[in-house]
């Protein structure tokens, strides 16, 4: 059975790209801290590029599940356990292996996004506040203007928030 030895391939090749993303995201972090925004740039672009490999696997694994569906009879695979269930012993422990370290890996790569988001909404949080101390200008405090003239006084430079 050819599309067993295939799939277990493209589980490999995930892993190690899950692995590899898990980096970045560690590094990102590091990056966002440190406030090197340049170097991040850089970093996302080659997330991005790995990102788009993972969408290829997994189209490939999509069309193998489909074969090895049609290689054991079963009318649909809804869960790796099924495949691990129809294949011979050595298959099935290579498969359950690595699908239990894609799980632990995609688990920890999870974690590390939503903390780097949670740090970048606190810097562009941070960035905004310094925008608006330094772009407000103090208003005078002087005595027999109109209500509507001091209404009318524009007080900072920018008047949108990003």
């Amino acid at each position: 059975m050819k599309s067993i030895d295939s799939f277990i391939q493209v589980l490999n090749e995930e892993l190690i790209i899950n692995k590899i993303l898990l980096e970045i995201s560690i590094q990102k972090k590091d990056l966002i801290i440190n406030n090197k925004s340049k170097e991040l740039s850089s970093f996302m672009i080659k997330e991005q590029n790995y990102v788009k490999r993972i969408i290829e696997l997994e189209k490939l694994r999509a069309g193998l599940t489909l074969n090895i569906q049609k290689e054991l009879g079963i009318q649909k695979i809804t869960n790796i356990k099924e495949v691990i269930e129809g294949v011979d012993k050595e298959k099935s422990r290579e498969v359950d292996s690595i699908a239990k370290e894609l799980r632990t890996v995609l688990k920890d790569l999870q974690h590390n996004n939503n903390l780097n988001n949670k740090l970048l909404g606190i810097t562009l949080e941070y960035l905004d506040l310094n925008i608006n101390l330094l772009t407000s200008r103090a208003q005078p405090k002087t005595y027999g203007k109109s209500a509507n003239e001091q209404k009318n006084k524009d007080n900072t430079f920018f008047d949108a928030k990003y």
